[in-house]
């Protein structure tokens, strides 16, 4: 206990502590969550036949809530202190089941409307004595902070910026730059928006008290740690608008940094096959199996924070990829030639799942070959037998088309007019690099440009479906995620 004088809160040398044992007598108890017999709350005349005799309830869902929280609640303990705060007499060692019958009775014949003038008694006292240990205790606080406060102001005066004040005393603070001396608001002071980087609000020191400052605002903003920062001002639309331009340059910071860190690993996976290459072949489709990181201009001008997460994922001997474009994400379909790309999305051949699961290995085994043989004349049928010969100039390049939907909005872009068009070519025959465009009408009319680097990764089965991408397709059907 902390010494004091003649009165009350004098000579208080350290902080009072919360007074957090209830005030007793006998089974009654009172304390901050208010009056309790044996730790259980008294329940109300209302509340004791609604869970007595929930079949007395008007409705049906009323009747099977009652009986829910009948089950939860009701227990011998809890039926003993309801007995004892309505007055009503039993044997100590009186069986639950009895017990139960005997509370059941009184509350039927409204012996439990009215709570005794014992026990209201009871409870004012424990409640005059409560309230005046809760009286010293705020008296000694205050004598407390009183004899603190020089200590306190040396503290905050020491400190060089607002977020080291904030940090060291957010009392002080907010009186420094938000409160009058009678610790009323005061807009003057500050006016503008008032910003604390690197501040945490550790178990909300800050946005606490600031909580019962009317009309003053706090939003947080950043990656969260060291690079968070709080903004504070007046006005709630400034501080929110701040806050989510942060969030966007941090996110453009943090998608820059990741875009690099994916650009490593391009180069790094780029020297290692060209250190292990055999003679030069002709292009081979299979080489383009596996994740492309993307660069796509038109995207980083609108959506900058979307760059990091751009990505192709070819599949199925390079006949398949599935696009993530942060704007929009969907399938493509590649040939060789833009005719046999529209043959192949009206033939519909190309999208079994017969050996999806050769795109999960690196190693080209008969199953594999085998597979991308029957490709090879699955083409050839749609193509080539009609004199659909391929450009020799532009050896290795693939046509595409493609569905998807609006990440923004949900609408789907299921291209009933052919439109969704475009076309990659690869770098060289090892297919670790390419640049394309293609046609996406809400990103405007002309053809957009982009970029692929190939990373290290299997690029896995097929995880979404063209036909759900249809016009056919309901608007509400949910697309599968795909996961890279």
């Amino acid at each position: 206990m902390p010494s004091r004088g003649n009165k009350r809160g004098e000579g208080i040398t350290s902080e009072p502590k919360y007074p957090n044992k209830d005030v007793t007598h006998g089974v009654f108890s009172f304390g901050s969550s208010g009056f309790h017999i044996d730790n259980f709350q008294p329940a109300t005349s209302k509340s004791l036949r609604k869970l007595l005799f929930p079949e007395l309830l008007p409705t049906e869902q009323a009747r099977r809530s009652a009986s829910i929280e009948a089950a939860e609640k009701i227990c011998e303990e809890w039926v003993i202190a309801q007995l004892q705060h309505y007055g009503i007499g039993f044997y100590p060692k009186i069986d639950h089941c009895k017990a139960k019958a005997l509370l059941v009775t009184n509350v039927a014949h409204g012996m439990c409307d009215n709570v005794p003038p014992q026990v209201l008694s009871i409870k004012m006292n424990l409640k005059e004595r409560y309230d005046a240990q809760m009286k010293d205790y705020y008296v000694d606080m205050e004598a407390y902070r009183t004899q603190q406060l020089p200590k306190r102001v040396a503290r905050f005066e020491a400190c060089m910026s607002p977020t080291e004040e904030a940090k060291c005393d957010p009392s002080l603070f907010l009186r420094k730059y938000f409160l009058d001396e009678k610790g009323d608001p005061d807009k003057a002071k500050t006016p503008g928006l008032l910003l604390l980087p690197g501040y945490q609000d550790t178990a909300l020191a800050l946005s606490g008290r600031t909580d019962r400052i009317p009309a003053l605002h706090v939003a947080d903003a950043g990656r969260g740690g060291a690079q968070n920062t709080m903004i504070i001002g007046w006005d709630r639309a400034r501080v929110k608008g701040f806050s989510k331009q942060i969030d966007a340059e941090h996110n453009v910071t943090r998608a820059k940094h990741d875009w690099h860190t994916q650009m490593l690993r391009h180069h790094e996976y780029k020297t290692k096959l060209q250190s292990g290459a055999k003679t030069t072949r002709p292009f081979d489709r299979s080489n383009t199996c596996g994740i492309y990181i993307i660069h796509c201009q038109a995207v980083e001008n609108d959506w900058p924070q979307l760059i990091q997460a751009l990505r192709l994922r070819m599949i199925r001997g390079g006949r398949i990829g599935i696009f993530d474009l942060g704007i929009v994400t969907g399938l493509m379909v590649f040939a060789k030639s833009p005719r046999k790309v529209a043959k192949l999305v009206a033939d519909g051949t190309w999208n079994s799942d017969r050996l999806d699961a050769v795109d999960d290995s690196d190693s080209e085994d008969g199953a594999t070959a085998d597979y991308y043989e029957y490709m090879n004349d699955i083409e050839y049928d749609l193509g080539d037998r009609e004199g659909d010969i391929d450009d020799s100039s532009h050896s290795h390049r693939l046509y595409f088309q493609w569905r998807g939907y609006n990440t923004r909005t949900g609408e789907k872009q299921h291209d009933p007019s052919g439109r969704n068009t475009g076309y990659i070519q690869f770098e060289d025959h090892a297919a670790i690099s390419f640049s394309g465009r293609l046609n996406i009408g809400f990103l405007g009319p002309e053809e957009v440009p982009f970029e692929g680097y190939k990373i290290p990764g299997l690029a896995g089965p097929l995880t979404m479906n063209w036909d759900a991408l249809s016009h056919l397709a309901s608007d509400q059907a949910k697309v599968p995620k795909h996961v890279w």
